[in-house]
């Protein structure tokens, strides 16, 4: 599957690594990550008695925090450390172990038309153009009828973070293996390409790319400019596109 991800040894090997890097409590201190899950919930709704399945589950600790709010989660990752990271944030909460698929996202055994929500954040941008669409078919498969897919990604519009990440995949400092982002244009055409009828697509965060700008960062605190409210901000040029995809009831994308 080489021309849908990069060398899937490589792929498991580089979530490994950054997967044991996660810690919760200083995860939550991150307004961006708040900022994160409200515009997930503002998408989703009560999550209480949903059904959920974050695939690409990474730290999971999004996904516990929904599965504190009543939802019923399963995990999907093609590393065991990132699945390990989370069913242990699940523990250590007192939650119900979600049900875990140590698969590849694109070849899994999940069941058809199973999950009120599918999601996932910072994925799809690690697949080549074949494996996007893949991947988002896939995650359309998941999903009950009349349920959503949701995907967020860094925005290709987000030009100072993209500055520096072409910097340091030049300098080879970037830990974080092939990445293609996504502005919220593009997402919108790969739903159109994979016959989607109905997609929504935006993008929020104008703060956090400067953070990636070594003589930017000093001036955020300075300026207030780190809170939630900020992170949350809708901006053309924000760090996140978020993808929403409700699922038609009929048998039909």
């Amino acid at each position: 599957m080489n021309h849908l991800y990069q060398k899937k040894d490589d792929l498991v090997e580089t979530w490994n690594s950054v997967s044991g890097l996660y810690e919760e409590k200083q995860y939550w201190k991150a307004p961006e990550n708040i900022a994160n899950l409200q515009i997930l919930l503002s998408h989703i709704g009560d999550p209480k008695g949903q059904h959920i399945i974050e695939v690409g589950c990474g730290s999971g600790f999004t996904s516990a925090e929904l599965a504190r709010r009543g939802a019923r989660c399963s995990l999907i990752d093609i590393s065991p450390i990132a699945l390990e990271t989370a069913q242990k944030a699940f523990v250590a909460s007192g939650l119900e172990e979600p049900q875990c698929y140590n698969e590849d996202a694109l070849a899994n055994t999940v069941e058809s038309d199973s999950y009120d929500l599918v999601w996932n954040g910072g994925v799809i941008e690690h697949f080549y153009d074949e494996g996007k669409e893949l991947l988002l078919k896939e995650m359309l498969r998941m999903c009950k009828p009349g349920g959503l897919v949701i995907v967020t990604v860094p925005n290709r519009w987000c030009l100072q973070f993209q500055a520096v990440q072409w910097w340091q995949k030049l300098s080879g400092t970037w830990k974080y293996g092939f990445e293609d982002d996504m502005s919220p244009r593009r997402l919108r055409r790969l739903c159109k390409k994979i016959g989607v009828r109905s997609s929504s697509a935006s993008a929020f965060n104008p703060v956090l790319g400067w953070r990636w700008v070594p003589v930017a960062r000093r001036f955020l605190n300075l300026l207030e400019l780190e809170t939630v409210e900020k992170h949350r901000q809708p901006s053309i040029i924000g760090f996140l596109s978020v993808l929403s995809i409700r699922k038609p009831l009929l048998d039909r994308i």
